[in-house]
């Protein structure tokens, strides 16, 4: 008498376990993939976001764009500067220049379960551009009205 065994069963369990660390890992590695891609996504707008608001000369809402990006504290720093121009332009001194912000994110790791924390992440977008209010309360805004005023009446006493 000959005992056939199926095997079947006992195969594809072991092939189960094997693939299964497999699958995690690549489920882990895709969600800190997209952790990644969506901080630096929101990085990238909220430096954008500053950059305007600091070209503008508005209130800065640094907490609440920090905030958005991740609610821990200490996580996010942004901050904007306005550089002045390279050269002086004899009849514009003083109008701004570029205007710079930048979107610093740091988080540590990340506990996801008992035995799993994600690695850190760390990145910094900048954001750059020519943002100059020429408003009533600006420096380059009073800069160009004397100015055009100045060429205007220069135009009628002639």
């Amino acid at each position: 008498m000959k005992y056939c065994r199926n095997s079947a069963s006992g195969q594809s369990l072991v092939e189960s376990m094997l693939l299964l660390p497999l699958l995690l890992i690549l489920l882990g590695g895709g969600y800190w993939f997209y952790r990644d891609l969506s901080l630096s996504s929101s990085a990238e707008s909220a430096a954008h976001a500053q950059m305007l608001r600091t070209g503008r000369r508005l209130t800065g809402i640094e907490p609440r764009l920090s905030g958005s990006i991740h609610p821990e504290i200490d996580a996010v720093r942004i901050e904007g500067r306005n550089d002045p121009l390279v050269a002086e332009v004899p009849l514009f001194r003083g109008l701004a220049g570029g205007t710079i912000a930048s979107a610093v994110v740091s988080v540590g790791i990340e506990p996801v379960g008992a035995f799993l924390d994600l690695q850190p992440h760390a990145l910094r977008r900048e954001s750059e551009g020519a943002v100059d209010c020429w408003g009533k309360e600006t420096r380059s805004g009073d800069t160009v009205r004397r100015t055009v005023q100045g060429i205007l009446l220069t135009g009628v006493l002639r």
